[in-house]
């Protein structure tokens, strides 16, 4: 990309199929080797490749982390049904994390279906991380409102969501604080999965603005 260079980098992008806009090309060395790069190595493909070909489908990573999972009988229904990460099973989904909806004060409840199908509508137990077998301490039974796809900024409202699958829960934000396990309504006898440990550190956010507006070039 130095000046006098030209004709080798163009014998490169050839060479590696990568064609290149003219507002692209005119951009400062910098910019122009961001561009180059963001052709030869997308950053999102890269990524979901990786995805599809390291990480286990669900079909199979259930099979042996069932009992790392589940926190109940190692015998029992509910951690076959994860195991064979079945459809028609009982539904057990963890919710991992709450995020922030459009509608101020609300949350979507997001996690993963371990087994059987959420649906919209559908009454649901639902046990929150206090919750202890036998007692009814941080338990619910609510109806989920509505089940959405997340797709980064975007949400689409759906009618099931089946097992192997994220998703979003409308309507149980008041029930749970972060995380928690969701079931069928008369599954009594299951048990919540295990509580997740996290492995981050605490971000804290300082907002910093100038006294005066003529110092405002100081501080920037």
């Amino acid at each position: 990309l130095r000046p006098g260079k030209t004709p080798v980098m163009e014998k490169m992008l050839t060479s590696l199929n990568i064609t290149l806009k003219v507002e692209e090309r005119n951009q400062p060395p910098k910019r122009l080797l961001k561009a180059i790069m963001q052709k030869f190595l997308p950053a999102a493909e890269a990524l979901l490749e990786m995805i599809v070909v390291h990480l286990p489908s669900p079909a199979k990573a259930q099979a042996y982390r069932a009992d790392i999972l589940y926190s109940g009988p190692k015998d029992d229904r509910y951690i076959q049904s994860i195991k064979d990460c079945n459809p028609d099973g009982p539904l057990i989904m963890y919710v991992s994390k709450m995020v922030p909806t459009s509608d101020k004060g609300r949350f979507y409840a997001f996690g993963r279906v371990f087994s059987g199908k959420i649906r919209t509508g559908q009454k649901s137990r639902i046990m929150g991380a206090n919750y202890e077998p036998g007692k009814k301490d941080d338990l619910y039974v609510k109806n989920v409102q509505r089940t959405v796809l997340m797709m980064g900024r975007f949400t689409e409202a759906v009618e099931d969501v089946p097992c192997g699958n994220v998703v979003g829960l409308v309507g149980v934000d008041q029930y749970l604080i972060k995380t928690g396990t969701l079931t069928d309504e008369d599954c009594v006898d299951c048990c919540p999965l295990v509580d997740m440990k996290y492995s981050v550190s605490p971000v804290v956010r300082v907002a910093v603005e100038a006294q005066s507006p003529s110092d405002l070039p100081k501080l920037v």
